[in-house]
């Protein structure tokens, strides 16, 4: 029974690889299966986590005037977001209002994480450097020489003196250099943990082909 239920997903993993020799049928086959299970997972976890529990706080909210207009908000605000799916431009555009919303918090989000995840990590990192070795001395110079080319390397104006802009040309060329190393570590990382999944779904077939050997 075990290798049965395992046969599945090593029929998924085999359906998935067939997208080396192209787009074929099995491969849009897993792909809207993935598709189709991850939506109907997120529903049912959005269901059981977002829309019951706020309808159930409503219903309990009944009594309280102000407290239901509160818990009202964000269905008002779904609703809006509904109006888009009619098409009719004289009620879309009520959609715009929650999408401003969400769009505005969600940049505020970026930019503080940006800010509390890598500014100020960067710069209470160099407060805190051991200065005892060159090592972490030079260390602490290549932090914070590559943190401030890389912002200066995003000058969107140019001075009229001709001397000045090709200080800002040299800043700015440095700066895309520290970003193209960042982005070749950051590849380097995807590449390897694309390696690591592979390998394991490599060794899941192996073993289940194993397991259907010793069986038989």
């Amino acid at each position: 029974m075990d290798i049965a239920i395992t046969f599945i997903p090593v029929v998924l993993t085999l359906l998935v690889f067939s997208r080396v020799i192209g787009d074929t049928p099995a491969f849009r086959l897993v792909q809207y299966l993935f598709v189709g299970v991850a939506l109907g997972y997120a529903f049912v976890v959005v269901y059981h986590q977002v829309l019951r529990p706020a309808v159930v706080d409503l219903v309990a909210a009944s009594g309280q005037p102000a407290l239901v207009t509160w818990q009202l908000i964000p269905f008002v605000l779904a609703a809006l977001l509904l109006t888009r799916v009619s098409g009719q431009q004289t009620s879309s555009w009520l959609a715009n209002i929650p999408l401003a919303l969400v769009f505005g918090v969600g940049a505020a989000l970026v930019v503080g994480g940006a800010i509390a995840g890598t500014i100020l990590p960067q710069v209470l990192d160099f407060t805190r450097a051991d200065f005892s070795s060159p090592v972490t001395i030079l260390g602490s110079i290549v932090l914070v020489t590559g943190s401030i080319v890389t912002l200066l390397s995003f000058s969107l104006t140019r001075p009229s003196d001709p001397q000045r802009q090709r200080q800002i040309d040299l800043v700015t060329r440095l700066g895309r250099w520290v970003l193209l190393l960042a982005f070749g570590f950051f590849l380097a990382g995807s590449v390897s943990s694309y390696l690591t999944a592979l390998n394991e779904r490599l060794l899941f077939i192996i073993d289940w082909v194993r397991a259907v050997s010793g069986s038989s």
